[in-house]
C-alpha cells in the first residue's frame, strides 16, 4: 500500500481537500495531510470572487471553507508520494505540484481562467531549472463564464490526476522549462466580469424568442464509397436533408440501423414541455425521405439519448445513454422497432455516450463518466468483454484519456485504411461545439491511445453553432447540428 502526503494551505482549507484525502483512503492508500503556509489571494481575485457570490447562484461546494479535524492526520508511514497543494508558485522540493498552462501556483490557475486560454492541467515535479510533467489533461469548462466554476472544475480534475498518479506511479515524465510567474490584476478581472455579464445577458435575451441549444438531425445520400466525411475528413458542399422541425422539441444523437432491407434511424427526442429525452425512431424510404414521422419507442423515468443499436445472436439490441439512472442498460427488441424490453444492466456505472465495437476477437466499449463529480465531457473510460452483452472489465486504472477536445464519443467507431477511427466530441468551445476524428493507435487492456487527425466545426451554410454526432450506413451519412432556433417557425423556413 502506497503512502501519500498532501501539503495543504493552513489559511485556505477547502472542502475538496478533505474529499481528496478521504477518496485516496477509499482507494486503499495510506493518505494523510499536513499544513503549510499558503498564498494570499490578490485583491483583484478576492473582489471578483465576492462579486460572483453576490451576482450568481453557487456553482458547487468544492471551494467551501473546511475546518481542520481528524481527517488531517498524517499518513502512518513515510510518504511515497508528496503533493504540494498549497497554491504557492514555489512548491516544496521533491513534491509533485499542479501546473496550470505549464505554470505552478494559484495565480497561474486564475490567470488561465481570466484569459480564457486552454485549461490545461498537469502534475509536475521540480528537476533543477526545469520541471518534469508526469500527468497532463485538457479539462472541460462547462461554464467558462464563471470564475468560480472554473476553479471548481480544476479541483475536480486535479483529484482525478492525483488519484491516477498515486495508483499508477509517476512514470518518467517530460521535461519542460519553468515559465515565469505573474499575478492577476484588476484589468484582467474586470474584463472577465464584463464578458461574463454580457454573455449572460445575450443568453437571456435569446431565450425570450428562441431555443438557444436546439439540435436538428440532417442526412445525405453518399454519391460514392469515398464521398462521406469518414473518407474525405471534411464536409461536403451540401445536399443535407433535415428532419421536420416543429420547434416544440429537438432531435439529436442519430444512429442508423439496417434491417430486412430497410434503413432505420434511432435518435434522441427532447420535448421542451417535459425536459426529458426519450428514444424515437423513423424509417427512410427508397428515396431517402422519412417514410413515417418520428415515433417514441423507449422511455425511462430519466433522460435517454445516444441510442446505439446492434445485432447479436439473432436479436437486435439497443444501448442508449441513461446515465441519470446510474447504470448502463441493454434493451432487446421485442418486436423491432417499436418495443424494447430491458434485458440487463451491463455495467453498474453511469456511462455517457457508451459506444461498443469489435476488434481482435473481443468487444470494446468507450464512454465518458463524470469522474470525481466533475464534467462528463473530458474523461474517457475503456472496457472490454468477450461479448457485447458483457460482463465488461475496465481497462487500465481510471480514465484512459482526459481531454475535453477528443474524449466523449460522437458515433460509431469506423474503419479507414485498415485502422480504427472514432469520432469524438470537441468540447473545448462548449458542449457539442465540434468533432474530432481520431485514429486509434493502440487498444488493449491497458487503455486506448489515439491521434486526432482532423477537427471539424459544423458544416458550412447550415447556420449552426455545433455538431456532435457522425454516423454512416447503407449509403447515407447522418449528423446533428445545434444553434439558436426561433420558437416560432417562419413561413419559409430554411436550414
Amino acid at each position: 500500500m502506497s503512502s501519500v502526503l498532501l501539503l495543504l494551505p493552513e489559511n485556505g482549507l477547502l472542502r475538496w481537500h478533505k474529499h481528496l484525502v478521504e477518496t485516496l483512503r477509499r482507494d486503499g492508500l495510506d493518505a494523510g495531510a499536513a499544513l503549510r503556509p499558503g498564498p494570499v489571494a490578490p485583491p483583484a481575485v478576492a473582489l471578483l470572487d465576492q462579486l460572483e457570490r453576490v451576482l450568481f447562484a453557487p456553482c458547487g461546494d468544492r471551494l467551501t471553507p473546511e475546518a481542520p479535524g481528524p481527517w488531517l492526520r498524517p499518513p502512518a508511514a513515510a510518504a511515497d508520494f508528496v503533493f504540494d497543494l498549497t497554491g504557492r508558485a514555489a512548491p516544496e522540493p521533491d513534491a509533485f505540484f499542479p501546473i496550470f498552462g505549464g505554470a505552478p501556483g494559484d495565480d497561474a490557475r486564475d490567470l488561465l481562467l481570466l484569459s480564457r486560454a486552454a485549461p490545461r492541467l498537469g502534475l509536475a515535479r521540480r528537476c533543477g531549472e526545469t520541471i518534469r510533467v508526469h500527468a497532463d489533461a485538457l479539462i472541460a469548462l462547462e461554464n467558462p463564464h464563471r470564475f468560480g466554476a472554473g476553479r471548481e472544475a480544476f479541483a475536480a480534475r486535479l483529484t482525478t490526476l492525483i488519484r491516477r498518479l498515486a495508483r499508477r506511479g509517476p512514470g518518467e515524465g517530460a521535461a519542460t522549462p519553468l515559465p515565469p510567474t505573474a499575478t492577476p490584476g484588476f484589468a484582467a478581472a474586470a474584463s472577465f466580469l464584463r464578458a461574463s455579464l454580457a454573455a449572460r445577458a445575450r443568453r437571456r435575451l435569446t431565450r425570450l424568442v428562441a431555443h438557444d441549444g436546439h439540435w436538428r438531425i440532417a442526412w445525405r445520400r453518399l454519391t460514392a464509397p469515398d464521398d462521406g466525411v469518414q473518407s474525405r475528413l471534411d464536409w461536403p458542399d451540401g445536399g443535407w436533408t433535415f428532419l421536420e422541425d416543429d420547434r416544440r422539441r429537438y432531435f439529436a444523437d442519430p444512429f442508423f440501423f439496417e434491417h430486412d432491407g430497410g434503413v432505420h434511424v434511432f435518435c434522441e427526442e427532447y420535448p421542451y414541455a417535459t425536459g426529458k429525452g426519450v428514444i424515437s425512431w423513423f424509417p427512410l424510404d427508397a428515396a431517402g425521405r422519412p417514410a413515417a414521422p418520428p415515433r417514441v419507442v423507449l422511455e425511462r423515468p430519466w433522460h435517454l439519448s445516444y441510442p446505439l443499436v446492434f445485432a447479436h445472436d439473432g436479436a437486435i439490441w439497443m444501448a442508449p445513454e441513461g446515465s441519470g439512472g446510474g447504470g448502463f442498460e441493454l434493451f432487446r427488441a421485442d418486436p423491432f422497432p417499436s418495443r424494447w424490453t430491458l434485458d440487463r444492466i451491463a455495467l453498474d456505472k453511469p456511462l455517457a455516450d457508451a459506444t461498443l465495437f469489435p476488434r481482435d476477437a473481443r468487444f470494446w466499449l468507450t464512454a465518458t463518466m463524470a469522474e470525481d463529480s466533475g464534467s462528463s465531457w473530458d474523461c474517457l473510460s475503456l472496457f472490454t468483454s468477450a461479448s457485447p452483452l458483457g460482463p465488461w472489465t475496465p481497462c487500465g486504472d481510471g480514465p484512459t484519456l482526459i481531454d475535453a477536445g477528443a474524449a466523449r464519443p460522437a458515433g460509431h467507431v469506423f474503419e479507414r485504411d485498415g485502422a480504427l477511427w472514432r469520432p469524438a466530441q470537441d468540447c473545448t468551445g462548449g458542449y457539442g461545439a465540434g468533432l474530432a476524428l481520431c485514429r486509434i493507435d493502440g487498444l488493449d487492456e491497458r487503455g486506448l491511445r489515439q491521434t486526432v487527425m482532423r477537427r471539424l466545426g459544423p458544416p458550412p451554410g447550415l447556420r449552426a453553432e455545433g455538431v456532435h454526432t457522425l454516423n454512416a450506413a447503407a449509403g447515407f451519412e447522418i449528423i446533428d447540428v445545434v444553434g439558436a432556433r426561433s420558437k416560432r417557425a417562419a413561413k419559409e423556413d430554411t436550414p
